[in-house]
């Protein structure tokens, strides 16, 4: 499911299969990071609610393999943390039922559930946890891009604006010059027009 999109040919290779497989491993290991409750503060719960509503629309959608990508990148994430909650990892676990169905049963059982892992509920994601607090946008001077400034992702247009004017890499590139325009798409870039 991996190898490209499921609506489109790709040419088949055994060579590939190494991926998949260090996959699963990376997903098998995770069960050494179990604990009952987070000692520290940690984002993990956070990528996890993401990779949950794009598995959950990569599958309707019929995209597996951007879906299996969401979960590589999930497991990326939580090799950066010392530990990760069992319901965090029930819930990755039910995202990756339908992918790796032995795996997720076998890891689903050592938790000591008794019931299938595949007659169990899809996991659903918190809405407020798969907002992004804050964004990078590409400030551009003319249509060059200068700088990008990491922003709070409710921030108002004209704040964003004030800080982008104001910023120690687009000061000197409008310095003494008439600013005509500011052209702001919102969440992806600022263009000032001098």
């Amino acid at each position: 499911m991996f190898m490209g999109p499921f609506d489109q040919t790709v040419s088949w290779s055994t060579e590939s299969i190494i991926g998949s497989r260090r996959f699963i491993e990376r997903a098998y290991r995770l069960q050494e990071k179990i604990v009952k409750k987070y000692s520290g503060k940690t984002d993990i719960d956070k990528v996890l609610h993401k990779t949950i509503k794009k598995v959950t629309e990569d599958i309707e959608s019929m995209n597996f393999n951007t879906a299996v990508s969401s979960m590589m990148v999930f497991l990326n994430e939580a090799d950066k943390v010392s530990e990760i909650v069992s319901d965090d990892f029930k819930k990755f676990l039910l995202i990756l039922a339908p992918f790796a169905p032995h795996i997720a049963e076998e890891l689903w059982s050592d938790l000591g559930e008794k019931k299938t892992i595949h007659q169990s509920l899809w996991p659903k994601y918190d809405k407020k946890m798969v907002i992004n607090e804050t964004i990078t946008i590409a400030v551009q001077v003319n249509g060059k891009v200068r700088t990008e400034l990491n922003i709070q992702a409710n921030m108002q247009d004209k704040d964003i604006e004030l800080l982008a004017l104001s910023n120690s890499a687009i000061v000197p590139w409008i310095e003494g010059k008439i600013v005509k325009r500011v052209i702001y798409v919102k969440g992806r870039l600022m263009n000032i027009v001098v």
